[in-house]
C-alpha cells in the first residue's frame, strides 16, 4: 500500500473547547466531526485516505494487505454506519494523545477488536458532547439519503472505478437489500449457481497465490458464511450494474 498516496491533512480547529448559549463547553473537534460524511455512504478512497493518515498516526510499519483491506473496509462501515468519516479518524487521533480510555497497543494489526476497543471509548465522549449540542446538531443536520440516492452512489463508485474486482463494491447488504425490496434484483437458479461458483473459483484463485500467515487467515474467512453471502451479494450488484450501463 502506497500510504503517501493516501495521506491527507486532518483539518485544525480553530479552539479546542467551544461555548455554546446553554452555557456549556463541548470539545469543538468532536463536535465539528459530527457533521461530516457518513461512514457507511462515504467513498471507498476517502475511507482509504482516511485510513492510511490512522495507520501513520499509530506507527504501522506493515499495513494490511488487499484481502485484509477488505474485511476492514465492511467491518468499519456496517459496525459503525451512523459515524462520520471525521469522528473515525478523530477517535484514533484522540486516543493517541491520551484523551481516551483505551490502550493503543495493536501489535502491528488493525483488527475489529483493537478498532471496537477504540471506538468504544470514543463513543462515550462523544456521546456526552451529543447530549449538549443535540438541538444545535439537529437543526444543521442534513437531508437522509433516499434509498435511491443510495443505490445510484454504489453504482456510480463501482462504474467509475477499474471494475476489475467485485469486492471493492461498498455498502453491499444495504444495496443488495434495497433492491431486492425493490424487485429490481431477479435471477434464476442457474444464474445464482453462477454467482456462487465464481465467487468460489476467485476466492480458489487468490488462495493460491497466498502463503504462510496470509492464508491461514485468508482460509477462515472463507469458513465465514457471513463473509461468502457479502461476497456473493457484491458479485450480484455488479452483474446487475454492468446489465444496466450494457
Amino acid at each position: 500500500m502506497e500510504i503517501q498516496k493516501h495521506l491527507t491533512q486532518l483539518p485544525q480547529a480553530k479552539n479546542e473547547w467551544m461555548p455554546l448559549q446553554n452555557g456549556y463547553i463541548v470539545d469543538n473537534e468532536i463536535a465539528e466531526a459530527f457533521k461530516g460524511n457518513k461512514l457507511n455512504l462515504v467513498s471507498p478512497i476517502t475511507l482509504k485516505e482516511n485510513l492510511a493518515y490512522i495507520f501513520t498516526l499509530l506507527g504501522f510499519t506493515k499495513y494490511p494487505d488487499t484481502q485484509e483491506m477488505v474485511v476492514i473496509e465492511d467491518f468499519i462501515r456496517t459496525s459503525y454506519p451512523l459515524f462520520t468519516v471525521e469522528e473515525f479518524r478523530l477517535a484514533f487521533k484522540m486516543a493517541v494523545q491520551g484523551k481516551l480510555e483505551c490502550s493503543t497497543e495493536h501489535y502491528e494489526k488493525f483488527s475489529p477488536k483493537f478498532i471496537g476497543q477504540v471506538m468504544s471509548a470514543y463513543t462515550k465522549k462523544a456521546l456526552e458532547v451529543r447530549k449538549m449540542i443535540k438541538p444545535i446538531i439537529n437543526e444543521i443536520e442534513p437531508p437522509k439519503l433516499s434509498d435511491d440516492d443510495i443505490v445510484s452512489f454504489t453504482q456510480k463508485e463501482w462504474l467509475e472505478s477499474p471494475r476489475n474486482d467485485f469486492n471493492r463494491v461498498f455498502n453491499a447488504n444495504k444495496v443488495f437489500a434495497i433492491l431486492l425490496k425493490q424487485g429490481k434484483l431477479k435471477f434464476e437458479e442457474h444464474e445464482m449457481l453462477q454467482i456462487i461458483r465464481m465467487v468460489r473459483e476467485d476466492n480458489l484463485m487468490k488462495m493460491n497465490k497466498l502463503v504462510g500467515l496470509d492464508a491461514k487467515e485468508f482460509s477462515k474467512k472463507l469458513k465465514d458464511d457471513d463473509f461468502i453471502d457479502t461476497q456473493c451479494k457484491k458479485l450480484a450488484l455488479v452483474k446487475y450494474f454492468e446489465g444496466l450501463s450494457g
